[in-house]
């Protein structure tokens, strides 16, 4: 979470592959291990939306 409280909806678009939260709650949400999503998420970037699309297209 930003420090700078205006910008959450910046920081909502983006997932830290740092986090732990983060990518606990990514990997929830598709029914991965943390370890297979956090490695998603440093090789595709922290974009929400570009990382949707690939397990979108993962089936």
């Amino acid at each position: 979470m930003p420090d700078d409280k205006s910008k959450t909806k910046q920081d909502r678009k983006l997932v830290s592959s740092e986090d732990t939260y983060e990518v606990a709650a990514f990997a929830r949400k598709y029914g991965i291990p943390q370890s297979e999503a956090q490695t998603i998420i440093k090789r595709y970037g922290p974009s929400r939306k570009k990382l949707d699309n690939h397990m979108a297209a993962r089936g």
